[in-house]
């Protein structure tokens, strides 16, 4: 009888070694295939960090140069005809 108990627990022991073997593959196997994304997101952070540095992923568009009118310098005449004549001119 304790030749068979030792015999089971042996049998068990081995059993679960080798179930815990195949788990220890899986999870090697695991960690090689996120190394293999971490390295893919890592190259893809390189690539985005120089087309930052280039400008080419610019947020905002160059702006353009209007070509606005020049106004008449005020000449400083007491006539409210002029002021609202420069006036309506700055807001034009």
């Amino acid at each position: 009888m304790k030749e068979q108990l030792r015999e089971y627990v042996w049998d068990t022991i081995g059993s679960s070694k080798n179930k815990l073997a195949g788990k220890d593959d899986a999870l090697e196997a695991m960690v090689i295939a996120l190394n293999e994304v971490i390295d893919e997101i890592k190259r893809e952070l390189k690539i985005l960090k120089a087309a930052m540095g280039n400008g080419m992923l610019a947020s905002k568009p160059k702006q353009k140069t209007m070509d606005v009118p020049k106004l008449k310098a005020f000449k400083r005449v007491r006539s409210a005809s002029e002021v609202d004549n420069f006036l309506w001119a700055m807001e034009q």
